[in-house]
């Protein structure tokens, strides 16, 4: 548990969690944040009145995807119940059983680069995000401590993740928690998704176990 200052003066109390199938639509959200416009540019208007967060949050809710709520982490404010932060992490070898059915080809291919460009059997931090009201406070360092030890728990001696390159207070943030450049995946710049590239980012942790051996299908915590 962590106290944080909110603006107004309260004083909130954070406590941290395995998240559960009912915070699925705060993780969705968070999942969107992060994302930097990612998920909207796939998802927005491709079923009339569904979002890019309605989409997530079927997959958030569900256990077959790698963002279902078993894959992630919250941070949750103590007294009120609201979803403060989120972090989700799968082993990398999940995204080669991403499917993108709904997806338009145009739109796959725009970013396939960054889909291409990855750490093979790391254990991937597919989104970390945190409330306006909280960052600066180190919620944002304690979803990326169980991460890490989501990582080593696995077996697993690396984590991974993407920023974009326009992206500097997040990239200086894992710069100084020991992630270091691995690449840079090109992205045309698009009216719906503003940013020319995202660079791959890894964190080496201390060797463990075989991977596919300590989290079977990638699910378990």
């Amino acid at each position: 548990m962590t106290t944080a200052s909110a603006p107004g003066g309260r004083k909130i109390e954070v406590d941290y969690r395995a998240a559960l199938a009912a915070d699925s639509r705060d993780i969705a959200r968070f999942i969107c944040i992060g994302g930097g416009g990612l998920y909207e540019f796939l998802f927005d208007d491709l079923v009339p009145l569904m979002s890019a967060v309605d989409f997530l949050t079927v997959g958030v809710w569900g256990e077959d995807y790698p963002i279902s709520f078993r894959n992630c982490f919250v941070a949750v404010d103590r007294a009120t119940g609201e979803v403060l932060g989120a972090a989700n992490a799968f082993p990398t070898y999940d995204l080669k059983e991403q499917k993108y059915a709904l997806v338009p080809a145009e739109r796959q291919n725009h970013i396939r680069a960054l889909l291409q460009l990855q750490d093979w059997d790391s254990m991937f931090l597919n989104v970390l995000a945190v409330s306006e009201k909280c960052r600066g406070l180190g919620v944002g360092t304690r979803l990326l401590n169980w991460a890490q030890e989501r990582a080593e728990a696995g077996g697993f001696d690396r984590l991974s993740l993407h920023v974009w390159v326009d992206n500097i207070t997040a990239m200086n943030f894992y710069k100084a928690r020991g992630f270091v450049e691995m690449g840079i995946a090109p992205v045309a710049n698009h009216p719906r998704l503003p940013h020319t590239g995202s660079i791959l980012m890894r964190l080496t942790l201390a060797p463990g176990a075989s991977p596919r051996s300590a989290i079977e299908g990638g699910r378990s915590h």
